[in-house]
């Protein structure tokens, strides 16, 4: 080396050396003199002038410069726009950036710690969200980063660590229907840098009211980023979720293996990627079960699908009866137009005593990427044990991967069931359904035991619970030639008072909402049949309403509604029936023999309770009954007035026991009843025979089945021939009849005592009347006709005052 050389090397050293002295001297000499007050108030101004916002920085601001620059703060907080309301609130951050990248235009971040974040989000209907003013451009004329030469190279992206604990994020967004908060207890990961892979640990917790999840998110992965591409990759992901999650109680689901997702492209990768998951859906239970695929892969610009070696293997258990599934698919290759791959086949069962099997495999695929057909699909059911199944079902299968959906054509099920619920089924059903994972459709027709039907319908999967709109149609609906006997099923007419009443189960209203509006020409249920059958109904949250039921029954016609509410466990019906059989409907509602007629009854009837016998003992409500040419059953008053005489001369009240073989005729009668706690209360019983009249008042108590019931009949006329003379002497007096006991045998008691003082009076009455008549010289009614041919001789009121003078002597 010459001495030239020698001679700029040494120049060289001492230029590096002056300049590394001089920077360590501008370094240093910043730290010393850095004023963290009046930088922290030049930036309060900015924040509040430009974006009309309060920042408050309450805690100390530090400042490093060499050899990384590295800021940090404490108790920071920012307020809403234009509002005093908090935004974000910082407990400790701290940045640091390597130097000397930044002058080659690289962006290389030592480590970002922060703790203690709280931020609010909030975004309305129309979009509006309180970031907007944040990430909006500053209107001061002054260049902004994006406004580079595009030809200078874009800022790299390097972090060499990330360490968060402690955050906390409140979700309020009206338009995407997102309510809760996100706790990201830890998140830390190595460095993250386009291309490069890097560690990432995960500790989160989730508490959302919409959609409904709470839960914890654990694990570790490896990431691997692609910024140009818009890319991630999750390796050797090791990530679990336990919670509750979308209506799913106690879910306990783990992913595991390597997954790709290319956001520019919408394309995703999978391999030796495994599920397996456990939870509560309702009253199924879901055991561990796994979902496994060797390969997948789905690119829907390039219009390509792979799978291999796809297996399901799920397991539950549904009242203590055991659910498993099982499904293979080797191989399924799309490219555009072209397709092959394997057959499909797997098993559905249920264990226990009432099991049954669902055997199914396909043909070849064949189609394309959009739609991958599997002809000949075919599932075989079989049972056994107390329900025995058997038959076939075959369709052609078709899957959309884009829509992911299911389609089934020409679908046509024939199967047979035998149930101790069911008298042996036939059933036959063709149509066509489909079926995605947001929604599905269906359009049916087919019969049950030759009970011919036509339905359809669809339903949303998309919110907390499954919507369903269906309508069904049927010519002749005997669910009698469906549903066992009742006798068949150990179950038989309702518990008399104080026995065993079942529970009234109201969670089926909280599993589904929607409306169902079904139409049958003729509706029979063991005694019922209802003619031109109409009912309308929608579900929503746990509340029913049929706000149209409606048909022509018991000779006349009934309109109704209805309401049941599962939060509050209470039912509520009301409704109108005209000109019915008033015998014919007790005997199918309450299998009571007591009253016959025909006329309108009008109800309004709620109650509440979760089992029979509270609904009963809570009934509340009113009703009215209007009937004519009919008879009370149990008590024959005509032919007990008749043997007043005896009765009369005993003085004695007595206790009889109704019998249905007696009956008491009348040509009208009306009543209405007010229903409090269980307990029917009755003041205007008004019935009306060509000879009697008939009043009442009194109590049925419903819950306990008993009634306490007085009726007051008069004597309004006497008719020979039907025992008239023997009931003279109790024309106008009120006879009471007591009705006591249960229901199912009235025991009835005429107070004989009371009538007795009252036919005394009636008759020394009409002896006192007939003497009077007889010393003024009126002639019996019988002979009214003539008397009114003959003027009379005196004025009554002279003959009065002189004939009572004599009937006082």
């Amino acid at each position: 080396m010459n001495h030239s050389v020698r001679r700029w090397i040494r120049y060289g050293a001492l230029a590096i050396a002056a300049l590394i002295v001089l920077f360590a001297a501008v370094a240093a000499y910043l730290v010393a003199t850095f004023d963290a007050n009046r930088y922290k108030g030049a930036l309060i101004d900015w924040v509040q002038e430009h974006k009309q916002r309060t920042l408050a920085i309450d805690g100390p601001v530090s400042l490093r410069v060499f050899p990384r620059l590295e800021v940090s703060l404490r108790q920071v907080s920012l307020s809403e726009h234009r509002s005093d309301e908090q935004f974000l609130r910082l407990e400790e951050a701290a940045l640091a950036v390597e130097v000397l990248p930044l002058l080659r235009r690289q962006l290389v971040v030592e480590r970002v710690q922060a703790s203690g974040l709280r931020v609010r989000y909030t975004r309305d209907g129309q979009g509006r969200s309180n970031i907007d003013d944040l990430l909006a451009a500053d209107d001061d004329g002054q260049d902004r980063p994006d406004e580079r030469d595009d030809a200078s190279p874009a800022p790299q992206f390097n972090v060499r660590s990330v360490e968060l604990r402690d955050l906390r994020l409140t979700v309020q967004d009206a338009k995407a229907r997102l309510l809760g908060d996100i706790h990201l207890r830890s998140l830390t990961t190595g460095r993250l840098a386009d291309g490069v892979e890097a560690p990432v640990t995960l500790d989160a917790n989730f508490d959302f009211a919409q959609p409904s999840l709470h839960g914890d998110l654990r694990g570790e992965t490896r990431v691997l980023l692609a910024l140009a591409d818009g890319s991630v990759t999750l390796r050797d992901m090791k990530l679990g979720y336990q919670g509750n999650a979308l209506g799913v109680d106690a879910l306990d689901t783990r992913i595991e293996g390597q997954l790709a997702y290319d956001s520019r492209q919408g394309a995703m990768h999978a391999e030796n990627l495994r599920l397996s998951s456990s939870a509560l859906l309702g009253a199924l239970k879901l055991e561990p079960s796994t979902v496994a695929v060797q390969r997948f892969a789905y690119e829907p610009e390039r219009r390509s699908l792979a799978v291999e070696q796809l297996t399901l293997d799920l397991k539950a258990v549904h009242n203590k009866q055991p659910i498993e599934a099982r499904l293979s698919w080797p191989q399924l290759q799309a490219e555009g137009a072209s397709l092959k791959g394997s057959a499909l086949q797997g098993r559905v069962a249920l264990g226990g005593a009432q099991g049954w099997a669902a055997d199914f495999h396909s043909d070849a695929p064949s189609g394309n990427f959009d739609e991958v057909r599997l002809p000949g699909f075919e599932a075989t059911l079989s049972g056994s044990g107390e329900r025995k199944v058997a038959g076939a079902l075959r369709a052609d299968l078709s899957l959309q991967p884009a829509k992911t959906a299911v389609v089934l054509e020409q679908l046509d099920l024939q199967a047979q069931v035998q149930d101790p619920s069911l008298k042996p089924l036939q059933i036959a059903v063709k149509g066509r359904a489909q079926a995605s994972s947001q929604a599905a459709q269906w359009q049916l027709s087919g019969a049950l035991n030759n009970n011919a039907f036509a339905t359809r319908g669809n339903a949303a999967f998309t919110g907390t619970v499954p919507t369903v709109q269906a309508q069904g149609e049927f010519d002749r609906l005997d669910l009698n030639t469906v549903l066992a006997d009742t006798s068949a099923t150990g179950t038989g007419k309702p518990a008399a008072a104080g026995g065993t009443e079942g529970t009234i189960d109201f969670a089926p209203l909280r599993a589904l909402q929607g409306s169902l509006a079904l139409k049958a020409r003729t509706l029979i249920y063991r005694p019922y049949q209802l003619d031109d059958a109409q009912v309308q109904a929608t579900l929503e949250g746990g509340m029913l309403r049929v706000n149209t039921l409606s048909g022509r029954i018991w000779g006349g016609s009934i309109a109704a509604n209805a309401f049941a509410d599962a939060r509050a466990q209470r039912v509520m019906f009301k409704g109108t029936a005209t000109d019915i059989d008033v015998h014919a409907a007790l005997r199918d509602v309450a299998d009571k023999d007591l009253l016959e007629g025909r006329g309108r009854v009008t109800f309004d009837l709620a109650s509440a309770g979760k089992t029979v016998a509270e609904m009963k003992s809570r009934l509340e409500g009113q009703a009215a009954v209007q009937l004519r040419d009919g008879a009370v059953k149990g008590i024959n008053l005509a032919r007990v007035l008749r043997e007043a005489q005896a009765a009369l001369t005993l003085r004695k009240d007595a206790v009889q026991q109704a019998r249905q073989t007696e009956k008491t005729d009348f040509s009208e009668m009306s009543a209405s009843v007010q229903i409090a706690d269980g307990v029917a209360r009755n003041k205007d019983l008004d019935v009306k025979s060509p000879f009697l009249r008939v009043t009442g008042d009194g109590a049925i108590d419903i819950g306990r089945n008993r009634i306490d019931y007085t009726a007051r009949a008069a004597v309004t006329a006497t008719a020979k021939g039907q025992g008239g003379a023997d009931l003279a002497a109790l024309k106008g007096v009120t006879v009471p009849v007591r009705l006591t006991g249960p229901l199912e045998a009235i025991d009835w008691q005429v107070q004989w005592s009371a009538v007795a003082i009252g036919a005394a009076e009636n008759t020394l009455k009409n002896r006192l009347e007939d003497r009077l008549k007889k010393e003024l010289g009126v002639k019996p009614a019988d002979s009214a006709a003539s008397a009114t041919q003959e003027p009379p001789a005196a004025k009554p009121r002279d003959l009065l005052k002189d004939k009572l003078k004599g009937l006082l002597k």
